[in-house]
């Protein structure tokens, strides 16, 4: 039994050991810095392709990053493909100075669809262009990527692969999905490029010749066009080359629940494809002589790293259980324990080597929860079929979510079904001249305020954005039979507006907080979202709105030019402050935001990602502040228990 157990284990690690020697020779790769690319001449003419579905909130800054480059004006253009559009995506586009194409077609949706569609508008045209790039509609290029990438291809490469790196966000699951953006897309490609191995396109950033689109027409219509045509490329000869001097930057899809994890869902699903598909059909070219395929199979063959954690942790787990059992020898582990070693050094390396910031060290903590996350995603991945070629609009700011129109009833107050990412884009973009949009982030206190306080039950009621910031929200949503999609929390919101605020340059006021912690809340935003439009801050004595200095706080925030006000005065004041001065305020949107500026600022700890992901987020603000906290805690878990459930019931027996 021993022998046949030790073997087993050693069989079963030998995968996983090579797997991760693999991605730990990369990363140490990595290390060493590509030589700078020299310039050619003269430069090419080029195409830039922006597909874009919905972006209205973000298309004009992608397009002012394009124009503003340092590249001969008459040797490119920005070419905004607008397609199937609902909203004013052209418009913007067009008066930002892109050349728009209008594509409407229902049936055929997608984003290799869209390029599919774009290349063949753009080959077949008098102004040809010798070479086409890709960049996502949310995304930023840096200075000098124009420059870079042609050079690249007037140079000998007829595939160009840009850096993509990611736009963290506020919190350690933002900078651990950034960390294992950057492992991915820029560490994993610098150090293939320094073995001298072909790059793998990432779908932003990528930059062809015509004429290998010619040779090679797109005809990748998966979720994960950009890997299904990098390996069409393979085949077909062509070596794409990895341009870390071109960067472009685009915002990062935390994993989480709602939109976000279906899309997570139909990229993951996506990858398991092509490797099912593609792993046979490389083997037997290398099989027949391609011996230059070697890497992309073995590349291919690499799972993603939360696959190869999960499997990991089970396989330590079982092969130490059998050797604490007297079953397997200890050699049993011996494959599993270097592997533990080798993903640390490819995750430590890698991070180096990317130049990774100090939190996304100390994000590393967090690395179980998400690995975590990823299995309950891969579970429901084998659970349920999946479709490698279905449409799914894209989640990420700017973007509209399926249920961004509705709105669902929670004990009496309407709440929007949306999430972050939808509120932030509607804050940003809320139109001047149409009146102040009043914004409020929902928790238990706020229902059980407008059960019995009939002026705010009616601030919500002509609010035009009720987000859902409390467990209890969404338990109450799901009771009625009409979930939510996800919980907006105000201390994510406003981290993310900061962040929108440095892409749109939309300009933030805050008002409100005590001893000076709004102050310190600017300071934390402006270091973490570096270009932020932060216009005003201002700390009024405490004091009944009555008895405020009103005409004061209004002047300021006019003077400040400020389009979105963040009011820090409590729930409800901050609410009847903004509902009472809504026809003189000068802002676009309002909200209040709590004790955001607190969180923001440090003096209070937010609960760890588990807590808020399972709805205890609350038990751990009441273990900091017992005083403050406990009567209302008790009064509104009170309510809860008797009203609360009470009328939630009764209005479900309605509905069925």
């Amino acid at each position: 039994m021993v022998p046949i157990l030790t073997m087993l284990f050693l069989a079963l690690g030998a995968p996983v050991l090579l797997a991760s020697a693999y991605l730990a020779l990369v990363a140490v790769a990595a290390l060493r810095k590509a030589p700078p690319g020299r310039p050619a001449s003269p430069a090419l003419r080029l195409a830039v392709v922006v597909p874009a579905h919905d972006e209205e909130a973000l298309i004009e800054s992608c397009v002012r990053s394009l124009l503003e480059q340092d590249y001969a004006r008459e040797r490119f253009g920005v070419f905004v493909v607008a397609d199937n559009c609902g909203d004013s995506t052209a418009a913007r586009a067009a008066a930002a100075g892109a050349r728009v194409m209008v594509r409407t077609d229902p049936e055929r949706r997608g984003k290799g669809q869209v390029l599919r569609w774009a290349f063949d508008q753009l080959l077949a045209g008098q102004d040809r262009p010798e070479a086409l790039i890709v960049v996502d509609a949310d995304s930023v290029v840096a200075p000098g990527f124009l420059r870079a990438v042609s050079d690249a291809l007037a140079s000998g490469a007829e595939v160009a692969q840009a850096a993509y790196t990611g736009l963290a966000g506020p919190g350690a699951g933002a900078q651990l999905a950034a960390a294992a953006f950057l492992l991915f897309n820029v560490v994993r490609l610098a150090g293939r490029a320094t073995l001298g191995w072909p790059a793998n396109l990432v779908g932003n950033g990528m930059a062809f010749r015509a004429e290998v689109l010619d040779r090679v027409p797109w005809s990748a219509f998966t979720a994960v066009e950009d890997l299904e045509y990098s390996l069409r490329l393979r085949v077909a000869g062509v070596r794409p080359r990895y341009v870390p001097a071109a960067r472009v930057s685009g915002p990062i899809l935390v994993v989480g629940g709602g939109q976000e994890a279906g899309q997570r869902r139909r990229w993951e699903g996506g990858r398991f494809h092509i490797a099912r598909r593609w792993l046979p059909r490389l083997a037997a070219e290398i099989a027949g002589g391609r011996l230059d395929l070697l890497d992309a199979g073995a590349d291919l063959a690499v799972p993603p790293l939360s696959v190869l954690a999960i499997g990991l942790i089970g396989g330590t787990t079982a092969a130490a259980l059998a050797v604490a059992g007297g079953v397997a020898a200890p050699l049993s582990l011996a494959p599993w324990v270097a592997s533990f070693v080798l993903l640390a050094a490819f995750a430590l390396v890698g991070l180096r080597a990317g130049g990774a910031p100090r939190e996304a060290y100390v994000a590393l903590i967090k690395a179980p929860g998400f690995v975590l996350a990823k299995a309950w995603l891969y579970a429901g991945l084998l659970l349920h079929r999946h479709d490698a070629a279905a449409w799914e609009r894209a989640v990420r700011p700017g973007s509209s979510s399926p249920d961004a129109a509705q709105r669902v009833e929670v004990l009496g107050v309407a709440i929007d079904a949306i999430d972050t990412e939808e509120a932030v884009r509607r804050i940003v973009s809320a139109p001047p001249g149409a009146g102040v949009l009043q914004a409020c982030t929902v928790n238990l206190d706020f229902l059980v305020h407008a059960h019995a306080e009939p002026d705010v039950a009616q601030i919500f009621a002509s609010s035009q954005l009720n987000l859902a910031d409390g467990a209890p929200v969404l338990w109450m949503a799901r009771l009625l039979g009409r979930p939510l999609p996800a919980r907006v929390a105000g201390a994510d919101l406003v981290p993310r507006l900061a962040e929108a605020s440095a892409r749109t340059g939309c300009r933030l006021f805050l008002l409100g907080g005590e001893e000076g912690v709004a102050e310190e809340a600017r300071a934390r935003l402006l270091q973490a979202h570096p270009g932020a439009q932060i216009v005003g801050v201002y700390q009024p004595a405490r004091a009944a709105i009555a008895e405020m200095d009103n005409d004061e706080i209004l002047a300021r925030i006019e003077q400040a030019g400020a389009d979105v006000l963040l009011v820090a005065f409590g729930h409800p004041k901050q609410e009847r402050w903004i509902a009472m001065h809504r026809a003189r305020l000068s802002v676009r949107a309002a909200i209040g935001v709590g004790c955001c500026f607190d969180l923001i600022a440090g003096r209070r700890r937010r609960a760890p990602a588990w807590m808020q992901a399972v709805g205890l987020e609350w038990s751990y603000r009441f273990l900091q502040e017992p005083g403050r906290l406990g009567t209302r805690y008790l009064r509104d878990g009170l309510w809860l228990l008797t009203t609360g459930f009470r009328t939630a019931l009764a209005a479900r027996a309605r509905v069925a």
